[in-house]
């Protein structure tokens, strides 16, 4: 969001502030509500690294990876050792 800024503008501080009260408020409400905040959180965190590494494996093109790997079509360039 451009209104936090790099996150040091009165904004970005207040909305950090907002949540950390936020989060420590539902602790004290209860292990359960907590519990639930960090289950979703991490399926949060865990399905776009999931995404990322099916996305790479699928776009992954090997010949152009190993295209000439040891440097031998032009020696100038040196090899790999």
């Amino acid at each position: 969001f451009p209104v936090f800024g790099e996150g040091n503008t009165v904004a970005a501080v207040i909305g950090a502030s907002v949540l950390l009260w936020a989060v420590h408020f539902l602790v004290l409400r209860g292990i359960k509500e907590a519990a639930f905040i960090n289950q979703v959180t991490t399926v949060a965190k865990i399905v776009p690294l999931i995404m990322f590494i099916v996305i790479a494996a699928l776009a992954f093109k090997a010949d152009i990876f190993t295209r000439d790997i040891w440097g031998r079509s032009n020696p100038s360039f040196g090899g790999v050792m």
